[in-house]
């Protein structure tokens, strides 16, 4: 990211994060609303795995549909779904899609503990590159921005940035994401018409 990229994203940080502890706004003030399929996701930005910031609208400005996955290595039903996750990254992540270049999963953790984040990282071998954390837990400001109470939650957000599914499961959202992929003429289908 250029440097210019990085210090407009960083005062964004600093502004929101101020606005926040000030309680100037709230999480509907900031999302116009309640965070519903039809909504617009709002904007993340929490630092990752190598300190770099990391901005939700920016991968969605790529054109990616994103999962926005809220998880920490304490709770057991985010670790148990991890290996569902894995699969559905490894199938998506490459995958030709017709108004979306691209799948990509932000991991955001609710941990306190970056050794013991780090490790669930590298134990469920979550191959995803954005893994962000700012150790504050629930006391993050992302749950009252991304409204959630408890996790695992997670947020499907398409290419114009628009959420189209939240906590559903990881068969909706492999059903979601298989319908959104272009299909290619096999010989067998250009023949028959189909």
């Amino acid at each position: 990211m250029p440097f210019f990229h990085r210090v407009i994203t960083f005062h964004k940080l600093i502004l929101s994060s101020l606005l926040l502890a000030m309680g100037l706004f709230n999480a509907c003030d900031l999302t116009s609303g309640r965070l519903i399929n039809g909504a617009h996701a709002p904007d993340l930005l929490m630092y990752d795995v190598n300190g770099n910031l990391i901005s939700s609208s920016e991968v969605v400005a790529e054109k990616k549909i994103v999962l926005i996955d809220f998880w920490a290595s304490w709770c057991k039903p985010c670790r148990q779904a991890n290996p569902e996750l894995v699969k559905l990254y490894q199938k998506y992540k490459d995958a030709n899609f017709a108004s979306a270049k691209g799948f990509e999963i932000i991991s955001v953790s609710l941990d306190t503990d970056k050794s013991a984040w780090l490790g669930a990282i590298a134990q469920d071998k979550l191959e995803w590159p954005l893994h962000v954390c700012d150790y504050k837990g629930f006391g993050s400001p992302a749950p009252i921005v991304f409204q959630f109470e408890k996790i695992p939650t997670t947020y499907l957000i398409d290419e114009r940035g628009i959420i189209i599914g939240k906590d559903q499961t990881i068969k909706w959202m492999d059903y979601e994401l298989s319908r959104r992929v272009v299909r290619t003429k096999t010989p067998e289908n250009a023949q028959t018409g189909s």
